[in-house]
Order: structure tokens, then sequence, then C-alpha cells
């Protein structure tokens, strides 16, 4: 099933508090041990258990205009400095901004740690002067999901060509009624309020 799409259209970012035993940086690629930490928090969900340092390199090194010590985020532990999540935020050639490869150790989940850590990307990004921000993501990823529509994030309504997918509309309805959030506030790809 194909992925869906979320659109921010970007104005104020407001921060959000980490939890006090965690920190954010951004990766140092160069340092031993870096990638392989990026493959850790992400073979939970994003990569797969046979994710490697091929995995970074096809989502990070392999992607236009992505420069890892601006745009790769870590979220790690103060009494450590072991990265527990992270999440990606770089500007595309269209000059949107672009969230991806957002994830998290499982031991970590529960701490609102990915809401102050997209705070973070999007501040990346809002600095930067971008117009609006995109992100893909799948149905049962609820509690991302939940984080994304909080940020300012709002479903899009596109032309998907699978031939077995339920339309967009219901897709999110589901995914919206599970949740309990009534806004149904969709977005067309050129950002409009889709429908109207």
């Amino acid at each position: 099933m194909q992925q869906l799409k979320m659109l921010k259209l970007m104005g104020e970012v407001k921060p959000y508090p980490l939890h006090e035993e965690y920190y954010i940086r951004n990766i140092r690629e160069k340092e031993p041990g870096e990638i392989d930490a990026w493959v850790e928090v992400c073979r939970n969900q994003l990569i797969g258990d046979g994710g490697s340092r091929e995995s970074y390199r096809n989502a990070i090194t392999n992607t236009p205009l992505l420069v890892p010590e601006t745009d790769v985020f870590f979220v790690c532990e103060k009494a450590t400095d072991r990265p527990v999540a992270t999440l990606t935020a770089h500007i595309r050639e269209t000059g949107d901004g672009w969230i991806h490869m957002v994830g998290s150790l499982v031991e970590v989940r529960g701490k609102k740690i990915g809401h102050a850590m997209l705070a973070r990307g999007l501040q990346r990004l809002a600095e930067a002067g971008v117009p609006r921000v995109w992100l893909t993501t799948d149905d049962w990823r609820r509690p991302a999901i939940k984080n994304y529509l909080t940020a300012g994030f709002r479903p899009v309504i596109f032309e998907d060509p699978s031939e077995d997918a339920k339309p967009l509309e219901e897709r999110w309805n589901i995914i919206l009624d599970e949740m309990g959030w009534e806004d149904r506030t969709y977005l067309t790809m050129d950002g409009e309020v889709w429908g109207k």
C-alpha cells in the first residue's frame, strides 16, 4: 500500500520541551560509531532488522542537497551521549522542507521525545525559510501521525495509482476516527484545502 503524505504550511514553530534526561544534537558523521548508532535507532521501524550502513547511504548520503551535519538529528542520553532517536529535516530541490527517517528505540517511547525532535527539525527548516514541509508515513504509525497532526501537518489527498488501495480520504478517516481526531482538514498537493 502506498504511503500517506502529510503537509505543513510553515508559520511559527514553537519549541517543545525535551525530557530532562536527553538532549538534541546533529549527527557527527565522521566520528566512529555515529552511522552505526543511526542504523540501530532506525532498525526498529524504518529499515528492518537487516539494516546496515548501506541503509544510511541510501536514505541519507545519496539524497540530493541533504547535509548530514545540519539535517540529521539525534536525541541522545545526557549521561552516555547514546543516540536513542533520530529525525532528518532537509530542503529538497523544490525549496520545500522534508521530514523523514523519524524513529526511536523502543525503550524511550512514550517520553514525548518525538515531539521535541520534530519541533527542532521544523525550527531548522523555518530558519532556512522553507514555505512548506512534507513527510510520508504509514497507516499503522498512529503515535507518529498524532505527533505530526499536533505539529500542524495535515493529511494530503492525492491520486493513489495502486489498484487495490482504498481511497485516501477513507484511509485517513479510519485513522483519524480511531485516534479521536476531529479535524478533517485535508490538503491537496498544491497546499489548498481539499474538497473546497
